[in-house]
């Protein structure tokens, strides 16, 4: 299994305004964002054991899964490009974010 973790960061007054703008990108006719197989949305509650506040800013990872490697780097090519140069355009300039592929690997005792 293959994850892609696209975390935005923004004003913690932006959130009800991000979780609106995207739903409404993942629900646009031509979205490709459900070609991913199972999308999710992660708030992050703690940093290093501390809760964010409004210096710190508000950090929601959209996590996207794909059973291999190149359907989600082919994913990334297209759809996070768009994704992240809109999120710029409407959340910037005071806004960041950060992409990483994750694989599924075992754990052994």
């Amino acid at each position: 299994m293959y994850t892609y973790n696209i975390t935005f960061v923004m004003g913690p007054q932006e959130e009800e305004t991000f979780i609106i703008w995207l739903h409404q990108a993942a629900s646009a006719k031509d979205s490709e964002l459900k070609d991913a197989e199972n999308l999710r949305l992660q708030k992050v509650i703690r940093i290093g054991g501390e809760k964010p506040d409004a210096d710190h800013g508000l950090s929601i990872a959209l996590q996207a899964d794909f059973t291999s490697e190149l359907a989600a780097e082919k994913w990334g090519e297209i759809v996070i490009p768009k994704l992240t140069g809109a999120f710029m355009a409407k959340f910037g300039p005071n806004a960041a974010f950060f992409t990483t592929l994750l694989e599924t690997t075992a754990f052994y005792e």
